[in-house]
Order: structure tokens, then sequence, then C-alpha cells
């Protein structure tokens, strides 16, 4: 084989190895050396396009294929040749890779722009650079950090903060003013503050002249930017008087259904005694076990907030209640002897809190309902008359029940022999009722603490076979007690509002209903389940009606003919009012309803200071979609293009003394329209629809008619 035969045939085996003489053998090639690769620079975090003067930026460079020293010089250049004027650097010199701060210079440089240049100290013939475009500075803006108070109270503390933004010194503040039309405008600790730090403003001792102050947080680097809000000052709020009170809270149906229910004892701002009944759904499926609790007040406390509101702390033993077993409510009186209360800081419920005049043992014929859950999460709800008709003996004769539970629709039962225990020292009782026959719902204990002759506040208790989170209202019917016929309300008009659930989740329904002589129904009305389209105007209906002995009226086909079809109990208590329940499976609702003074109604028919109690459904700030409450006072004044609301509310997630404001226009049946700003629960100042119903000059009932959240109130007059 001659040499060239031999290459070709190494090559053809892909020989990878250097080839000798064909008579020597194979033999190793030289190892080849590549030459190093040149020096690079490069940004990590590269500079912008522009920057305002006196702004700062954060660059990174880095030198590749550089072992001996991977350092750069940073430098800058621009048109301007005096010191500073093309910014400064916190470092002319870094190892690769460590960060640099770069601010803009304090003036536009000549030609406008500012080169920065990093380069390698190794081959200072390689760099980076980047040319920068320097402009005039974003104009500092001033803003309140949330929801800027709408009233304070003389005296009152309330907290600000500001948030400062495109203020590019080295400590940016604002500087706190308050100002008024004459007098002290009170004053702010500290005068100056950083942006978001709080400041504590604290209100004139009297109010000055106009009755209100404008508060101003103006930007110390530049005074021309500021943040204005306008308060209310009002005269020191009446407090809770001394006395024993009845409390109830509801909450929302569902999973987040509770109620309370007491007594406190209130003494000179201390609560001195108690007791109360608790229950708690989600409670009792993290315990999975049915647990309401009964339990002494061992103590508390009670006085005004800075917006005039009332707020009432009771400690119990109860953990499952609040933090260290105490809760709080908040309030606003409306008398001196009821106030309209919410939760405050802890599950979200609403209610009121009436003052006790009697612990009576009940006696006679009572009207009541119940509403919440099953014990399965089911809405429920159970109403009827009760007659106790022996002392602590209630024999069933005029008795009635309607059982809605769930999944369980019983409808009317009749009532066997119950009991009621005797009234304790605070006047509460239990009623321990029977349903005859063979029913679902076997036994039924409800907690009833006595207000006065008429009312007692219900909440179910243990020892029952129904275990549901329940709980209502229970109001004597007086003389009318097994009298009542459909000439009861004929030719009456009432006004309602009920809640509960459709097949769409969570309803709101307000109205006014007229019951005709010939037993027909008409009325007007607005439902909100949330799948509205737009703002729904008040839908007229008809119906039909049929009243028993017991005081139960049935309200039968109530329908507008399209959009929706209710069938309702109205349990009648003889002196123009009646509790409400849903007679159907499909819509599951509880309220109450009030005898409608003679029309006609005007401006001046609703005009002065009311108290608000409403039950929310909306996106709220800090749980997403969800259930929340509002209440607090508000002031109607009737006017020639509608009755103007002004005023505040508290909502039950602990974000307090937010500012209502709008107009509502009137009609001569006593339904006013318009629109509020200010009960919005995202807080996104967003005006609502809404409707009012009339009861009388000192009650009406108002919905949100719109599809953004739900919004079911009471007003009633401040006495």
């Amino acid at each position: 084989m001659n040499c060239r035969h031999w290459i070709l045939v190494c090559m053809g085996m892909g020989a990878i190895v250097g080839l000798a003489g064909c008579g020597g053998g194979l033999q190793s090639l030289p190892p080849v050396t590549p030459p190093p690769k040149p020096i690079s620079v490069l940004f990590l975090v590269a500079p912008p396009s522009s920057m305002a003067i006196h702004e700062s930026v954060t660059v990174i460079a880095a030198v590749l294929n550089d072992s001996a020293n991977s350092q750069v010089t940073w430098s800058l250049s621009c048109g301007s040749t005096v010191s500073g004027a093309c910014g400064t650097l916190s470092a002319t010199a870094a190892m690769g890779e460590t960060p640099t701060i770069y601010t803009a210079p304090s003036a536009i440089p000549a030609g406008g722009t500012v080169t920065l240049k990093a380069t390698s100290v190794t081959d200072p013939t390689k760099s980076v650079s980047a040319t920068i475009t320097i402009t005039p500075p974003i104009p500092i803006s001033v803003a309140f950090g949330g929801v800027t108070p709408a009233v304070v109270q003389v005296n009152g503390m309330v907290s600000f903060n500001a948030k400062i933004s495109n203020d590019i010194s080295a400590n940016p503040q604002v500087q706190w003013t308050a100002s008024c039309n004459g007098g002290p405008c009170g004053s702010f600790n500290p005068g100056v503050t950083g942006s978001e730090t709080q400041t504590a403003y604290t209100a004139p001792v009297a109010v000055p002249s106009g009755g209100a102050v404008t508060v101003t947080a103006t930007s110390v680097t530049d005074p021309t930017k500021s943040a204005t809000a306008t308060i209310t000052i009002i005269k020191a709020a009446a407090t809770l008087a001394n006395g024993t009170y009845v409390f109830q809270v509801a909450g929302p149906v569902g999973p987040l259904s509770n109620f309370i229910s007491g007594v406190i004892v209130a003494e000179d701002g201390a609560i001195t005694g108690g007791e109360q009944d608790y229950i708690n759904y989600a409670v009792n499926q993290t315990d999975e076990q049915y647990q309401p609790e009964f339990d002494p007040i061992a103590g508390g406390s009670y006085g005004t907030t800075p917006d005039g509101n009332l707020q009432i702390t009771i400690k119990t033993n109860d953990l499952a209640v609040g933090a260290s077993g105490v809760e709080t409510l908040n309030g606003v009186i409306v008398s001196g002897s009821r106030v309209l209360i919410t939760s405050f800081g802890g599950y979200i419920a609403s209610g009121t809190m009436d003052l006790q005049t009697s612990t009576a043992a009940p006696g006679g014929g009572y009207a009541f309902t119940t509403f919440g859950v099953d014990e399965f999460g089911g809405t429920a709800g159970i109403g009827g008359v009760l007659i106790v008709d022996s002392t602590g003996g209630i024999s069933g004769t005029g008795s009635v029940l309607d059982i809605n539970a769930g999944s369980t629709f019983t409808g009317q039962v009749s009532l066997a022999a119950s009991t009621v225990s005797a009234p304790d020292s605070f006047g509460r009782v239990v009623f321990h009722l029977f349903p005859s026959g063979a029913q679902a719902v076997t036994s039924l204990y409800l907690a009833g603490y006595m207000v006065d002759g008429a009312r007692i506040r219900l909440i179910e208790t243990s020892g029952d076979n129904f275990m549901g989170v329940m709980g209502g209202t229970a109001v004597a019917q007086g003389t009318s007690t097994g009298k009542f016929s459909s000439s009861s309300i004929s030719g009456s008009t009432y006004v309602f509002g009920a809640a509960g659930e459709d097949a769409n989740g969570t309803l709101q329904i307000a109205g006014l209903v007229t019951a005709n002589s010939d037993g027909s129904l008409r009325g007007t009305l607005n439902w909100n389940d949330l799948t509205g389209k737009s703002a729904q105007s008040p839908l007229s209906f008809s119906g039909s009606y049929a009243v028993d002995a017991t005081g139960r009226a049935t309200l039968s086909n109530l329908t507008d003919g399209s959009s929706f079809e209710y069938q309702l109990q109205l349990y009648l208590t003889g002196d123009g009012q009646g509790l409400l329940l849903s007679g159907e499976n499909a819509v599951l609702v509880a309220g109450r309803a009030a005898q409608q003074q003679s029309g006609p109604f005007s401006g001046a028919s609703f005009s002065g200071s009311y108290g608000l109690n409403a039950a929310q459904y909306g996106v709220t700030q800090f749980t997403g979609p969800g259930p929340a409450a509002a209440l607090g006072p508000l002031t109607v004044v009737a006017g020639n293009s509608g009755n103007a609301f002004t005023g505040f509310v508290d909502f039950g997630e602990g974000i307090t003394n937010v500012a209502v404001s709008g107009s509502l226009t009137s009609g001569a049946n006593g339904i006013f329209t318009g629109t509020l700003t200010g009960l919005s629960t995202a807080f996104n100042g967003t005006p609502g629809n809404f409707t009012a119903y009339l009861v009388d000059p000192a009650r009406a009932v108002m919905i949100e008619t719109d599809s953004s959240q739900l919004t079911l109130g009471y007003l009633e007059l401040q006495q």
C-alpha cells in the first residue's frame, strides 16, 4: 500500500489523529492554542432613555473576557463643562456587576442630553455608553391616603396621612393645616409628616362658624401642590343613657351566618353585667358539632367615637365570639331608648339595641319569624303565630307554624303542646316548640330576650333536632289575638323589606303593597340579586291575599308578569306591623312590614336627621365579594330638585366615617328615587342608584337598584 492510499483510508475512517509517514506509524500533532477573546463591556441594568432632573437610577455594567481586572470606570459627559452639570455618580470606579447610582443634574444641560459611559480598566478602548435625555421634573402630587373622615365631633381626634408622589428631594414631606370661617379650627400633631406617615387631627373645642373645617396637606418641596378635604364639625354626641338594653345582631345568610342576642347593663360608660346567646355556622362546621353558646357578660365599656357614633365593647368568656372573648359593636343612637348597631371588627352583622322596660313572662299571641341556615348551611326560615295560653304553656290551639328549611319545605303545620320557661333576672326565656305530626323538624328551642311587653328577640339555642343557625323576633298581637280577618288589612298599604336567597344567590326586596277589599293586591317593588343589566325602576305588580284568624296573611302570586313571582306569609301584629317569610322554596326571604300612613307624600314628608342601618353584599376592600354592613347618621333636606342627603356611614369591616351625599326625588305614593354616593362597599366613590319607600316621616326602607352591589337599609328618624 503506498502512502497516498494510506492517507485516503485513514481519512475515510474519520481518523482524528495526525498522520506520520507511511513507514513510521501514527503520531500526535502539537496542541493548538486558540487566540484570546477580546474584552467587551455591556450593561446588565441599562439606564433609561430619559430622566427628569434630580431623578436617580441604578445601573450595572459587566466586563467580559477580562481575567486580569474586571473593573470599570464610570464617566459622564454633556454639553456643559461646569462641574456637576451632567449629574453625579455614586462611584466612578467599581467592580463589574456592582450597582452604581446615577442622579440626573438639577438643571437640563446644554444640548439636553447626558452620555453615561462604563469603560474597562484593563482595556480603555472597550466601553459601553448610553445617551439619556434630561427632562423637566414630573410635577409633585399630594393625595390623601385612604378615606378622609366626613365628620368629627368637637374635641374628637382622627388620623390622616398623605402620599407624596414625584418628590425627588432628600426628604419628601407635607405640612398639615386646618382652616375655617372663624374661631379655632383644630390642630395637627405632628404638623409635618413624611409620605404616608400618620398625623393626628384634633377638632376644635367648639363648632366653628359655618360648621366645617378644611384640612390641607401641602408639599414642603413645592408649596403649590396640596390636597384638601372638608370635614363637618359636630357638637358632642349623646352617649348611651344608663339602663338595661336588649341587643341583637344578625349576620348574612349562608356560611357566614351568625347571631348574637343578649342583654347588657350600661352604667356611666361601663358594662356592669348581662348575658347573651351566640351561634355561628362557621364555628359549628370547624368544630364539627352543633355549639350554640350561652355566656354571662363579665364587663365592657361604651362611649362615643370621634365621628359621634357609639362604640360598645363586651367582655365574655367565649373565645369564639372575638379575640380574648371581646366583641365590639358600633351604633348610631336614634332615640333615648333605641340604637341601630353593627358588628365591628368581627363577623359582619347588623341589628338593634333597645331599652328593656319589662321582663314579665310572655302571655297571649305572638307573631314571629326566625331566619338563617339549617345544619347543612341551606337557607332556612320558620315563622308563624304562638299563643301562650297558660303559665309557661302553649297548648297549640290557635298557633301555627310555617317551616321552610333548606331542602325541607314543610309549609304550614300545626303546633303540639309546647312550653316557655319563666324569665330569668335578665328577661331571658326559652321556647320549646313541637310541630305536630310527622315532621322533619320535631322540636325547636328558641331563646328569647324580653324587650318590653310586646317584643322578644329570638335566637336558636341547643337541644333541638333542627340544629340551625337562626335568629328573629316575636311581636305581641295583644287584643287582636285570634281575631284577624281580611278586613284587618283591607284598604291598607304596607311598606316592606326582605332579604334572603333565590336561585342566583343573595336577594333583596323592598316595596309597598296595598290590599284591596276584593282580595286582590297591587303594589310596587324593587328586587335585586345582581343579575340586572341596568338600574331598575320601581316595578308594578299584582296578586291576591287571604287572612286567617291567627293573623297569618298569605300573599299569593305577587308578580309583574315577567321578572318575578313571589309567595309571602305576612304575620300580623294587630298594631300596623307585620313580619314576613316567603312561602315557597325557590325564593326564601324574611323581613318586616309596616303600615304606610295615608298620602299623598311630598319632599317635605321625608326630611330630618335619620339613622341608617343597611345590610350589603358587594366587592369589599378586604375580602373581595362578600357581605358588608353600613351604619350612620344621614341628614335629609327637602328641596325643589329633590331631597338632598348628607352624612356619613361606618362599615362593618372597620372602615369608618365615609361621607354620603346625593339626592332622591319624591313621588306622591311615598316612593323616592335617585342616586347616593358613599355607600359603595369598594369605597370607590361611585354613585349608586336607590329607591326609598316611605312608611311615614319617621321611617323608610331603602334598596339599591343597580347591579354593582346589594344594599337594603332601614332609616329611622333620630328623636
